[in-house]
């Protein structure tokens, strides 16, 4: 142990160097970038090299050393070797003396460096700088500050002077003062919102009000009109004329006469006992229908009793009806009203109740500055104002909707059976050409039973019905591209009989996915089941392009003969 310190010692001092704090840098340059740099203590013992490949402190990747590697320096008990070859060239410092390394020479003695000591070489683009010395400390970053004499506060800066400050207190506290009472405002205001179309404002509600109804106002409500609450009147009394026709529940049956609600009551039971005869007689040619073998029955979308387009239309015309009985009882009235006044026998003036007569009249009755009206002129004369505010409103909503939006007699009804009819008819007049085009849209469906003979535990099938289109040649060329799989059933008919040969006709029908069903073989004149059998295998695994609308029915013919040769 003692020997080893010595050592030691013996080593430091040949260094010339403290024990600790003494460190060894390397950096390599290429024209005069830096490439790789190393720094590291003096206790460690071997060689330093430079390579091109491998992993080390000093790696210059792709530089084309001989063997992959240089080795320039090691370090050794008793000093820091450099050993160069005769191609370099430079200078070293050796206890402050300078020594040239020059180059060409070949017997140039190793260079041996000790504490304080450096040494630059090169060779070509590269060059070596190597210095054993203290510990480098890294410079503390300092920042710039100004001194605090020249510093104000950042108070000061927002804000440098009093006025300024007084200015926006003031203005902070009455932005406060106006948020709070905005706030206040908002949390105290009224959460009622409107639940029917009654409780809107009259400005909006006249958007939706026919003006036909506003101007039969005064004929239709009678006592029950209300002025302040004229639209919300109007709108009560046609709801409920609407739901007495259709058979709803009424909201205010008081607003429309008692002969009225009555009819219509009596007109919707009597709708509802026809419908409902209907369907129990269709329910009936049903499962007559279901009981018989090999029958189908193609259903058709229906309607018993009313459509809704049917029933607005029905609907908009009774109330055109009452608006011409309005028209024809005001003009009745006021007929008699210009006629009794003129009758010797009628007590105009009692009817009227006049009890006491003004002496002034007399003389101040031919006096009119203005144009007085009387309570019925004042009704009819508002009326007539909002029906005209109202025609206006909405004459921009109509100049944008088009013919679709409108429901007229003209419009498409749904195919209605009468009882007793085996064809289908259409609620409207329309041509044959357009009645069999809209049969032709029908996707409607074939439902029955097979035949028990055949198939006895069969149950009822549904299929698509036969108004399905596609193009010939699909079918053909599809046929023919895998008609290739009935010549094997047939190759092997010829083993079994050499004479076989002729047509078959087949028949099946393909749906709107392309699968095929109901494939029959209609004539044939190979007789031989087995091949039949293989046929109708190959034929039924067969998926054919799909048809538009429905379901297609294809015959095709195959011919069977033996090649010669």
């Amino acid at each position: 142990m003692k020997k080893a310190a010595h050592s030691k010692k013996k080593t430091g001092n040949a260094l010339g160097m403290k024990s600790k704090g003494a460190f060894l840098y390397v950096e390599v340059l290429q024209n005069g970038s830096t490439l790789a740099s190393m720094t590291r203590g003096l206790k460690r013992r071997g060689r330093l090299s430079l390579t091109s490949t491998g992993s080390g402190p000093l790696v210059l990747p792709h530089y084309p050393f001989n063997d992959g590697r240089l080795d320039f320096l090691h370090v050794t008990s008793s000093g820091i070797m450099i050993d160069l070859n005769h191609e370099w060239s430079g200078f070293c410092s050796l206890k402050g003396q300078l020594r040239a390394i020059d180059k060409g020479r070949r017997n140039q003695s190793p260079i041996e460096l000790k504490y304080g000591d450096y040494a630059s070489m090169t060779n070509g683009d590269l060059r070596i700088m190597v210095r054993i010395g203290p510990a480098q400390r890294t410079p503390k970053a300092t920042s710039l500050r100004v001194a605090s004499a020249y510093r104000s506060s950042i108070f000061r800066l927002i804000m440098p002077s009093i006025l300024e400050w007084q200015i926006t207190s003031i203005a902070s506290l009455m932005a406060l003062v106006i948020f709070g009472s905005a706030c206040i405002g908002l949390l105290n205001r009224p959460v009622s919102r409107p639940t029917a179309m009654g409780e809107i404002a009259d400005e909006y509600i006249l958007n939706f009000v026919s003006p036909a109804h506003l101007i039969h106002a005064p004929e239709a409500l009678q006592k029950q009109l209300n002025r302040p609450r004229l639209l919300q009147q109007v709108m009560a009394f046609y709801t409920n004329v609407t739901a007495s026709m259709m058979g709803w529940p009424l909201q205010n049956e008081r607003l429309l006469l008692p002969t009225t609600v009555e009819t219509y009551r009596v007109l919707q039971e009597n709708s509802r006992s026809v419908a409902a005869a209907k369907r129990q007689r269709q329910q009936e040619i049903d499962q007559l229908q279901m009981m018989k073998n090999g029958v189908g029955l193609i259903t058709i979308p229906s309607v018993v009793g009313e459509s809704l387009p049917g029933s607005m239309l029905r609907v908009a015309d009774k109330i055109s009806i009452l608006h011409k009985s309005f028209d024809e009882n005001l003009a009745a009235k006021r007929r008699i009203q210009k006629v009794f006044p003129h009758d010797p026998e009628y007590a105009w003036e009692e009817y009227k109740n006049v009890n006491e007569v003004d002496p002034l009249s007399a003389a101040t009755g031919k006096i009119k500055p203005f144009n007085i009206l009387s309570e019925e002129e004042l009704v009819y004369e508002e009326t007539k104002t909002l029906a005209k505010r109202a025609e206006k409103k909405q004459s921009k909503v109509v100049s944008l909707m088009g013919e679709k939006d409108f429901i007229t007699p003209a419009s498409p009804k749904p195919i209605a059976i009468p009882d007793g009819v085996r064809f289908a008819s259409f609620a409207n007049q329309v041509d044959f050409m357009i009645a069999d085009e809209k049969l032709y849209q029908l996707q409607a469906a074939e439902f029955g039973q097979v035949k028990a003979e055949t198939k006895p535990e069969s149950k009822a099938v549904i299929q698509e019905p036969l108004v399905g289109e596609i193009e010939p040649a699909l079918i053909e060329n599809y046929i023919k591209k895998n008609q290739f799989e009935l010549q094997l059933c047939y190759e092997l008919a010829l083993r079994r009989n050499e004479q076989a040969a002729g047509t078959m006709e087949w028949r099946w029908r393909i749906d709107s996915r392309g699968t095929i069903s109901d494939l029959a073989l209609i004539n044939t004149s190979i007789k031989d089941p087995r091949m039949t059998d293989c046929i109708r295998r190959k034929i039924a695994a067969w998926r054919f392009p799909r048809p538009r609308r429905g379901s297609i029915e294809v015959s095709y013919p195959f011919e069977f003969a033996p090649t010669k040769g």
